[in-house]
């Protein structure tokens, strides 16, 4: 029996289906395995909230060390593009490899059974060598895990060894079994995290925050540019003429429309920009670090991409928005005062004849 800190290589099955046995024992650092094994149990923690990029990043981490391995390979199931995630050893940051021409070998075997693929050497197998090797690695001991999600596709955990190398060890093989459970599991958890904390925060409809989102990040917003003495700019968006269409056409096919007034809109701003649901025939834009010149720029451009875009809905009348720009500091001290002159700019556009940009600023100047 190995002691604690050593691994010893038990007889596994190669790829022919026969037994084979390595009698070399290699010892590994017991704090580097305890440090592997700290983070085995941290990706299977479910109180540990990461972004899926963190969760393949320690398993990657978790897989090189427990394994003493020269590189590791994840492919993702939901990875649509077949891209994979690699960390070699002496590297901290994984590396993104191509798919490779025709699709990988190894997970078209993974659909068929999901027993655990290990090769004493890679170039055992052509057909795995040339779809599932591994850049910068000589080919040598290799191991594949199968890793299942909900996704119909069969992705894995790929543990690679140089040649010349210890083969992998059955014990090796049900620790690789576990990390893949782990990490299937906590990333099936963070989809379903991102759903619900996603429904919670949007519009059912138009798929753009909701009021309670926007009203949390009104109060932020203008609390951080107040005390950073940032400018900061509020833009109400009315589409012109919507209960009339949901009139004359149904309120399914407004309701169409207004979902793809909320696409064309948020195509206009930028990723930090705030677009969210105001009342129910409006929408708000929350414009951080941005004074009234680029408020008045961005309204300009979403009222000329409304006015220009060819809607499914569309009947003979053209789909056309009305805005108000409201800026901090220069009109209002306060999220109340700023909000408020926008609205005042918005009810100007309408009366104004509507498809139109308006501000109070003339009036406060």
């Amino acid at each position: 029996m190995a002691a604690y800190g050593e691994r010893e290589d038990l007889p596994i099955t190669g790829n022919d289906g026969a037994m084979v046995a390595s009698h070399s024992r290699r010892c590994v650092p017991v704090s580097q395995q305890d440090k592997a094994l700290e983070m085995l149990l941290e990706l299977g923690n479910p109180a540990e909230r990461k972004t899926r990029a963190e969760l393949l990043d320690r398993a990657l981490q978790t897989a090189r060390l427990l394994m003493d391995a020269d590189a590791v390979i994840i492919l993702n199931p939901s990875s649509r593009r077949g891209h994979r995630l690699a960390l070699h050893n002496g590297s901290t940051v994984p590396a993104v490899i191509p798919p490779p021409q025709g699709g990988s070998e190894v997970a078209r075997r993974f659909a068929e059974t999901c027993e655990p693929l290990v090769l004493a050497e890679l170039s055992d197998d052509g057909s795995v060598l040339q779809a599932d090797g591994c850049p910068g690695v000589e080919p040598g001991p290799v191991m594949f895990v199968p890793l299942r999600q909900r996704d119909p596709a069969v992705g894995y955990i790929a543990v690679y060894r140089r040649c010349g190398r210890a083969r992998f060890s059955v014990s090796e093989v049900r620790v690789t079994l576990l990390l893949s459970a782990y990490l299937s599991s906590a990333l099936e958890t963070q989809r379903i995290a991102s759903g619900v904390q996603k429904q919670s925060l949007s519009d059912d409809l138009t798929e753009v925050y909701n009021a309670k989102f926007l009203k949390a990040a009104l109060r932020r917003e203008f609390l951080r540019a107040g005390r950073f003495g940032q400018e900061l700019s509020v833009v109400l968006i009315d589409v012109d003429h919507l209960s009339l269409h949901n009139q004359e056409n149904g309120e399914l096919r407004g309701s169409i429309l207004l979902r793809e007034i909320a696409s064309v809109l948020a195509a206009q701003v930028r990723a930090f920009d705030i677009l969210a649901k105001h009342d129910d025939d409006e929408f708000m834009l929350l414009l951080p670090e941005t004074g009234f010149a680029g408020a008045m720029e961005v309204a300009e451009r979403v009222r000329l991409a409304v006015e220009k875009h060819e809607f499914s809905q569309a009947t003979t009348k053209a789909v056309t928005v009305s805005l108000g720009v409201g800026s901090f500091p220069r009109e209002g001290a306060d999220q109340k005062a700023v909000v408020a002159k926008a609205r005042r700019a918005l009810i100007l556009a309408k009366e104004r004849g509507r498809n139109r940009v308006e501000t109070l600023m003339k009036e406060a100047a």
